[in-house]
C-alpha cells in the first residue's frame, strides 16, 4: 500500500509514512520472517506450503494454513492496513508498498542499460544503488529460502559497482572507477570484469604496476581455484599495459564434557619437532576448529623447553605492536636476562609499551621509538633465544603489521631462533608469510581433518566414529560439539576409553547433529543460557581477552551479576578465563554468536561497548570499530582519526594507512576527513605512494583554511617537487606562503619549503633569506626540531655552492642534532650526504663507513626513499675504493628504488652512480649510456643532476676518443647547476683541452686545481695534476674540518 516501505537491505525494517514500525508490534520475529520471505518472492503467489517449510524448518505445526493466517493477521494490525498481505488461492503475496531491494535492482539494471550510450546515465543509476546497499537479508543469513535472493543480490551489488566503475572511467574519473571497481574485486575476486575494469582504472591513474599487479592476481586466483587461464582480453590488456600502452579511459550444563584426547597428530608433532630441534621455523596450517592451539599446546607441553608465546587477535589487526607486546611479555618471564639486555634507550623507547621494563618516559620521534623498540625486542627475544626459549605465535593472521616487522627482524637476525608459526591460510593477508619466509625457511606442517583411525580412537565405537566422520568435516572442534551435543542429552556416557551410546540410534543422531553444523550446535548452546545472552555476546563482540568490569559496564548488569553469568558460560564450555581476561572458548564461538545477532541488537550492544571503551584506556582503533558497527559514523571516523594519527606520530605507517581508510569509508565531515587524508598522505609517502599521497593532500587542501590548509600546501610543495615538477612546487610553496598570514607556526613551515625549492631551482639568495625567516620562526616557537632542520638546508646550501669542507663539519653537527632530538629518519641525509662530501673530499672509506651507517637508519626505518638517497652515495664511495661490482649492484639497487617511488632527482643519481661503477669496471660504452639516462631524467630543471650527468658523459667521451661530442656537453656542466657540479665540469673541460692539444690546457688546468683545492674536492685533485705534471701538488691537510 502507499506509504509503507519494507527495507531488506541491512537491518530489516518496516516504515509507515517514513516511520519505523516498532519491531515488538508484529508480535515476534516469524510474522517479520513471513515479511520478507513474501518481499523476495514478489509478486509471485507463495504456496502455504513454502511458508511453512521457510518458517518451520525442523518441524512444521499440525496446522500450518491456520498459523500463517495468524502470522498474516499480526502483519496486517502491526502496520495499520489490510492489503499489505494478500490472501490468494493456496497461499500469500506481498501487497501493494515499496521494497529497497525492488529498488536496488532497477536501479542497477538502468545502469546496466545505459552504461554503452549514457555513461552519466549509467554512474547517476549505479550510484543510487549503491545508496540503497546494506548487507540483504543479514537476520536470515544461514535460511535455506535466503540463499537464492541473497546471492541474486550480492551479484547484483558487483554488477552496479561494475558499472559504476566503467561509467566514471569513461567519464574522466580513474580514482572513481578505482575504488568502484576494488570494492567489486574485493566482493567477487574471481569476476574478471572487475578486475579489468580496475586494472584499466589503475592505468589510467597512473599506477601502472598496480594495475599490472591486479591482472597478475586473477591469472594466479583462476589457475588456483578453477584451473583456467584468463580470457584473452585480459591477455591482450595485460600485453597493451606492458608495452606502455594505456588504455582509453572514459539451560542444561555439559559439566560431562571435558577437553577431547589429543589424537590422530603423531606425524604433525614430530614434524615441528624435528624442525625445532635443528633450530628452524614451522609454519602450522589449518583451517578454524582443525586444533592448531591444541597442536601448540602439545609442541610446548612436550619440548621442556622455555617458551616464548603468544597469540594474535582480530581488533588488534589495526593496532601497533599488539601481539609484539604480548611476545615481549611472555620473553620477560623466562629469564632475568631478558630484561637486562635491552639497553637503556630501547628500554626507555618500550616503556609505554613494557611499562614492567621499567623505562623512563622519554619524548622521542615517532620513527626513532619505533626503531628503538624494534632493536630493543629483538634483543629481548636474542636473549630469550639464548635461554633456549621456544617462539610460539598463534593465529598469525591477525597480527598487526609492527609486530609483523619485530618478528621478521628477529627471524631474520637470530638464525638458531626456533618458532612455530600458526595461521589460518585463507586470512593471512597476502605476502605475511612470503615475507618471513625471504629472511627464514620454513617447514611446513599443513594440518587437515582426523583421519578414520584417529577419530576412531578418539571415540571409542566404530559405528558413532563412523556416523562423525560421514556427517562432519572431521575437524577436532566439529567433532567435539556433536560429542558435547550427545552428552548433554544424556545419549553417551563418557568413559577412559572414548564415548559409549545409552540409545539405540545414537549413530543417527549423530549424523543429523552433524549434518546440521557446528554452528547449529554452538546455537543450541547459546540458546540454553539465554540469560546470560547480552554478556556472551559483549565478550563475543570484542573478539579478545578483557576484565569483567568491562563487560559489565557494556551489559550493565553489575560486575557481581557479570561474574556470575561469566562462570555460568565458561562451565557450558563458551567463554574461557586467560591471563588478560574473558574471552570466547574458541574463536568459532565468537565468531558465531556474532553472525546469529539480529542486526539492531548486534548495532546496540557495539554502541555499548564503544561508551563502556570510552570510559577507560582502550585503543581508539577498537573504540572506532566498535563505534562504527553501532551505526555511529560521526565518532567510528572521529575515533578513526585519532587512532590514525597516533600510529603515524609512532611511525606505524601501515597500521596508520588501514586505519585512515577505515575511517574515510565512512564519509566524515570535513575536518575530519581532511585529517584522515593527512595521514593517509603520510602513511603512502612513507612507503613510496607518491602519487597516491598527492592525491590525498590534493584532496585535503580545500576542506581546510587559514595555518591547516597553508601547512598542507607546504607539504603538497614538497611531494611535488620529488614526483614530478619543481616549478609547480614552487607555485605551491608561494600559495602556502600567502595562506599562512599571520599564523607562526604555519609560515614558518611554508618558508622553509620555499627556501628548499628556491636552493633546488638555483636562487640561493632568496633561499637564504627565507631560511633565515624560518629559524627565527622555530626559535621564537621554540620548535627544536624545525631549527635542526634549518640548520640541514643551511649545511645543504654550503654544500651545494662547493664548499665542501665547511659543509662537512656542519653536516656532521646537524646530524648529531637529529639524534639527540630523535628524528633518526632525518639523520640520513645529512649524514648520507656527508659520506658523498667525504668521498669528493678524498676519503672514500670514511664515506663508505658514513653512507653505510645512513643506509642502515633508512633500512630500519623501512623508508624506500632514504634507502635510494644512501644507496647511490654508497655506490659511489665503493667504485672509488675500485669496489665496482658491489658498486652497480648498490647503484641498480637504488635506481629500483627509485623508480617504485616515481623519484626523478634519485633515477638521475642512480643512474649517474651505475655509470661511476660501470667505468671503475672498464664498461665504459655502458658507463655512457647510464650517464645519457641520467641527463634524460634530470632534464633542465634538476640542474645539479643535469650538470654532473653532462660532466661525466664528456669525462667518457674524451677517454673512448670521441672529441666533438664532448665539447658541447661540457659548455652544458659548465654553464648547468651550481658550483658543486662544476668540479667536474672543470675537470671535463681540462681533460678536453689537453686531448685536443689546446694551447690553454694549462690555465684551464690551474683554474680547476685552484678551484677544487679551495673547495675541497680532492677527488679531482691527483687526476688533474696527472693532466699537468707541472702544477705544485699541494694537497688538503687530513686534520682539515670534517674529520
Amino acid at each position: 500500500m502507499a506509504g509503507t516501505r519494507l527495507e531488506l537491505l541491512g537491518r530489516f525494517r518496516v516504515l509507515r509514512a517514513g516511520v519505523e514500525v516498532p519491531p515488538p508490534a508484529f508480535g515476534g520475529r516469524k510474522v517479520r520472517t513471513l515479511l520478507r520471505l513474501l518481499a523476495v518472492r514478489r509478486p509471485d503467489l507463495v504456496p502455504h506450503d513454502v511458508l511453512a517449510d521457510a518458517l518451520w524448518p525442523d518441524r512444521v505445526p499440525a496446522d500450518p494454513a491456520g498459523n500463517l493466517n495468524v502470522l498474516v493477521h499480526r502483519a496486517r494490525t502491526a502496520v495499520g492496513d489490510p492489503g499489505l498481505v494478500v490472501t490468494g488461492p493456496g497461499g500469500y503475496a506481498l501487497g501493494p508498498c515499496t521494497v529497497d531491494a525492488e529498488e536496488f535492482l532497477a536501479a542497477t539494471a538502468r545502469a546496466r542499460r545505459a552504461a554503452a550510450a549514457d555513461p552519466a546515465g549509467a554512474l547517476r543509476a549505479a550510484t543510487v544503488a549503491l545508496e540503497l546497499w546494506g548487507e540483504p537479508l543479514p537476520e536470515d543469513t544461514y535460511a535455506d529460502w535466503a540463499r537464492e535472493p541473497r546471492e541474486r543480490l550480492l551479484r547484483a551489488r558487483v554488477e552496479a559497482l561494475e558499472a559504476a566503475a566503467e561509467a566514471a572511467l569513461t567519464l574522466g574519473d580513474p580514482g572513481a572507477a578505482a575504488g568502484h571497481a576494488a570494492r567489486a574485486v574485493a566482493a567477487d575476486p574471481l569476476r574478471e570484469p572487475a578486475v579489468l575494469v580496475l586494472a584499466r582504472a589503475l592505468a589510467a591513474a597512473g599506477d601502472r604496476a598496480g594495475a599490472l599487479a591486479r591482472l597478475a592476481d586473477l591469472r594466479r586466483a583462476l589457475a588456483d581455484e578453477l584451473g583456467v587461464d584468463p580470457s584473452p582480453r585480459a591477455a591482450a590488456l595485460q600485453r597493451s599495459l606492458l608495452h606502455g600502452d594505456l588504455p582509453p579511459t572514459g539451560q542444561a550444563s555439559p559439566s560431562a564434557f571435558g577437553e577431547l584426547p589429543f589424537v590422530g597428530r603423531d606425524a604433525e608433532l614430530a614434524a615441528v619437532h624435528r624442525t625445532l630441534a635443528a633450530g628452524g621455523v614451522a609454519a602450522v596450517a589449518g583451517v578454524a576448529g582443525v586444533g592448531k592451539s591444541r597442536l601448540l599446546a602439545e609442541v610446548v607441553r612436550r619440548s621442556g623447553r622455555p617458551v616464548v608465546a603468544a597469540r594474535a587477535v582480530l581488533p588488534e589487526l589495526a593496532d601497533a605492536w599488539g601481539l609484539a607486546g604480548s611476545l615481549l611479555r611472555a620473553a620477560l618471564a623466562v629469564d632475568d636476562a631478558v630484561a637486562a639486555a635491552v639497553p637503556a634507550l630501547a628500554r626507555d623507547a618500550l616503556a609505554g609499551l613494557l611499562p614492567e621494563l621499567g623505562g623512563r618516559p622519554v619524548v622521542l620521534d615517532g620513527e626513532t621509538r619505533r626503531a628503538l623498540q624494534l632493536a630493543g625486542g629483538v634483543r629481548m627475544l636474542e636473549a630469550a633465544a639464548a635461554a633456549d626459549a621456544l617462539l610460539v605465535v598463534d593465529d598469525l593472521q591477525w597480527a598487526d603489521p609492527s609486530s609483523l616487522g619485530l618478528l621478521g627482524s628477529a627471524l631474520a637476525r637470530l638464525p638458531r631462533l626456533a618458532a612455530v608459526l600458526a595461521f589460518r591460510p585463507d586470512e593471512l593477508r597476502p605476502g605475511v608469510l612470503a615475507d618471513l619466509r625471504a629472511v627464514r625457511e620454513m617447514s611446513d606442517v599443513p594440518l587437515g581433518p582426523l583421519s578414520a583411525s584417529a577419530l576412531g580412537a578418539l571415540v571409542g565405537n566404530a559405528e558413532l566414529a563412523q556416523a562423525l566422520g560421514e556427517s562432519t568435516d572431521r575437524t577436532p572442534f566439529a567433532v567435539a560439539e556433536v560429542l558435547r551435543e550427545l552428552v548433554t542429552r544424556d545419549a553417551v556416557d563418557a568413559g577412559p576409553d572414548g564415548w559409549h551410546p545409552r540409545e539405540h540410534d545414537v549413530a543417527g543422531l549423530a549424523v543429523d547433529l552433524g549434518r546440521a553444523g557446528q554452528r547449529r550446535a554452538i546455537h543450541r548452546r547459546v540458546e540454553r543460557h539465554a540469560a546470560g545472552a547480552d554478556t556472551l555476546a559483549v565478550v563475543a563482540l570484542l573478539a579478545r581477552e578483557a576484565p569483567a568490569r568491562t563487560v559489565a559496564a557494556a551489559t550493565g548488569h553489575g560486575e557481581a551479576a557479570t561474574m556470575d553469568e561469566l562462570a555460568g558460560l565458561a562451565d557450558a564450555g563458551l567463554l574461557r578465563l586467560g591471563g588478560r581476561g574473558w574471552t570466547t572458548a574458541h574463536d568459532l564461538v565468537g565468531e558465531t554468536v556474532v553472525a546469529g545477532l539480529p542486526a539492531g541488537e548486534r548495532a546496540r550492544l557495539h554502541g555499548a561497548l564503544a561508551r563502556a571503551l570510552e570510559t577507560g584506556d582502550a585503543d581508539p582503533s577498537e573504540i572506532a570499530r566498535h563505534h562504527r558497527e553501532s551505526g555511529d559514523a560521526a565518532a567510528a571516523a572521529a575515533a578513526y582519526a585519532s587512532a590514525a594519527t597516533g600510529a603515524l606520530d609512532g611511525h606505524a605507517t601501515r597500521e596508520a594507512r588501514t586505519l585512515a581508510d577505515a575511517g574515510l569509508a565512512l564519509d566524515p565531515r570535513p575536518p575530519v576527513r581532511a585529517t584522515l587524508l593527512d595521514v593517509r598522505a603520510e602513511a603512502r609517502a612513507a612507503h613510496g605512494d607518491l602519487a597516491g599521497a598527492l592525491a590525498d593532500l590534493r584532496a585535503a587542501v580545500p576542506l581546510s583554511t587559514g595555518g591547516n590548509r597553508a601547512r598542507r600546501l607546504a607539504r603538497l610543495a614538497m611531494l611535488t617537487s620529488g614526483a614530478q615538477d619543481p616549478h609547480r612546487a614552487a607555485d605551491l610553496a608561494e600559495l602556502a606562503l600567502i595562506g599562512a598570514a599571520d599564523d607562526d607556526a604555519a609560515r614558518a613551515v611554508a618558508l622553509e619549503t620555499a627556501a628548499i625549492l628556491d636552493m633546488n631551482l638555483g636562487r640561493p639568495e632568496r633561499a637564504t633569506e627565507r631560511a633565515d625567516a624560518a629559524l627565527a620562526l622555530f626559535r621564537r616557537l621554540g620548535d627544536e626540531r624545525g631549527v635542526a632542520r634549518i640548520l640541514d638546508g643551511r649545511a645543504m646550501a654550503t654544500f651545494l655552492d662547493g664548499r665542501i669542507v665547511p659543509a662537512l663539519a656542519v653536516f656532521e653537527r646537524v646530524a648529531q642534532l637529529f639524534t639527540e632530538s630523535g628524528d633518526l629518519l632525518r639523520v640520513v641525509t645529512p649524514r648520507s650526504t656527508r659520506g658523498h662530501g667525504l668521498v669528493f673530499h678524498g676519503r672514500p672509506a670514511d664515506g663508505l663507513a658514513e653512507t653505510s651507517a645512513a643506509l642502515r637508519i633508512a633500512r630500519d626505518l623501512d623508508a624506500p626513499e632514504a634507502q635510494a638517497y644512501a644507496l647511490w652515495h654508497r655506490s659511489e664511495a665503493l667504485s672509488a675504493l675500485g669496489r665496482g661490482e658491489e658498486a652497480e649492484a648498490d647503484a641498480v639497487e637504488a635506481l629500483r628504488l627509485a623508480r617504485s617511488l616515481g623519484h626523478r632527482g634519485w633515477t638521475a643519481t642512480a643512474h649517474r652512480a651505475r655509470g661511476i661503477a660501470l667505468e671503475a669496471r672498464g664498461r665504459l660504452d655502458d658507463a655512457a649510456a647510464a650517464y645519457a639516462a641520467s641527463a634524460a631524467a634530470a632534464g633542465d630543471d634538476l640542474a645539479l643532476f643535469a650538470s654532473w650527468a653532462a660532466a661525466r658523459a664528456a669525462l667518457v667521451a674524451v677517454e673512448t676518443g670521441r672529441l666533438a661530442p664532448a665539447a658541447p656537453l661540457v659548455r652544458r656542466a659548465l654553464a648547468t647547476g651550481p658550483a658543486l657540479g662544476h668540479y667536474e665540469a672543470r675537470l671535463a673541460a681540462v681533460e678536453l683541452a689537453v686531448a685536443e692539444g689546446a694551447a690553454d690546457a694549462d690555465r684551464l688546468a690551474a683554474t680547476a686545481l685552484d678551484a677544487a683545492r679551495a673547495g675541497g674536492h680532492a677527488a679531482s685533485v691527483a687526476r688533474l695534476l696527472r693532466l699537468a705534471p707541472g702544477l705544485d701538488a699541494g694537497l688538503p691537510s687530513r686534520s682539515s674540518p670534517g674529520r
